[in-house]
């Protein structure tokens, strides 16, 4: 399934000005280029040498900014995992009717024990997989709990009867237990631990998975292909987490987004502009 990398570079731009503060005349200044040079930039319009000294004011990298810029790098059409599905659904919201939203069903292809990673808003296809496959649904686990994430929660509770639900501790939901970081959940052959990616929510929690071919992490809207989640208020934290609970594991983990296509952390190394 080919998704569309969820942000482009005026995403990654409005993301880092926000994130550290500075305002339009602030960047007109630091960069030295009229205001509305740069408010055409923000709005899309390219202009790539400015996009280019724009960036180390914005704590980005310019050449992997220039190569956002010019879609000139999709990340690698990661090969069928089995024990692994993602959902990839539309989630219009005001001012941005080609949102889409994500959620996965990760199972144990030996005991064929399942678990959910977030809800997205249409359960359809995941309850259709779960039943066809005759997968055994035992937990399901919540990234952050944005509307988007969690939209479909209760109709999976009560359409599998799963009881037992993950969400981070400072994020409460619905009868959930809390989880936090360092926590491990055990599932057949599979092992859950909870790593802290707070950030662009104030519990977000990235999930890594060992027990299929490769290493999984479910990291929610901590970080996307080439660009992170919003994190206006903890901008920050949320660098600093993705560096170090997301960026730190091996080059070839899988990293499962809640937004845009699957990549891996040695691709984000390479091709993601706030790294």
């Amino acid at each position: 399934m080919k998704i569309r990398i969820e942000d482009e570079y005026e995403d990654v731009i409005a993301k880092a000005a926000r994130g550290l503060g500075l305002s339009l005349p602030e960047l007109s200044a630091l960069v030295a280029s009229p205001e509305s040079s740069l408010a055409l930039l923000f709005e899309g319009n390219l202009d790539l040498p400015l996009l280019r000294a724009l960036a180390p004011l914005l704590g980005l990298n310019s050449d992997k900014l220039g190569v956002l810029a010019e879609h000139g790098w999709q990340p690698s059409i990661v090969g069928t995992i089995e024990g692994l599905r993602l959902y990839n659904t539309a989630c219009p919201v005001p001012g941005y009717q080609a949102m889409t939203v994500n959620n996965y069903l990760v199972y144990d292809p030996s005991s064929r024990q399942a678990a959910v990673f977030d809800t997205g808003v249409a359960p359809q296809a995941l309850l259709a997989d779960l039943k066809r496959e005759g997968l055994q649904l035992r937990a399901l686990f919540l990234t952050h709990t944005h509307f988007d994430h969690v939209a479909a929660y209760q109709e999976i509770i009560q359409q599998t009867g799963c009881t037992l639900c993950y969400a981070p501790a400072l994020e409460p939901f619905e009868n959930a237990r809390p989880i936090c970081a360092g926590d491990r959940v055990e599932l057949g052959m599979l092992s859950m631990q909870a790593r802290e990616t707070a950030g662009h929510s104030k519990g977000g929690t990235t999930y890594v998975v060992d027990g299929l071919a490769k290493k999984i992490a479910f990291v929610g809207d901590s970080i996307f292909c080439q660009s992170i989640g919003k994190a206006h208020a903890a901008y920050a934290q949320a660098l600093c987490n993705n560096r170090e609970q997301i960026l730190s594991l091996p080059a070839s983990t899988v990293l499962c987004p809640g937004h845009g296509p699957l990549t891996t952390v040695a691709e984000e190394l390479l091709h993601n502009p706030f790294f």
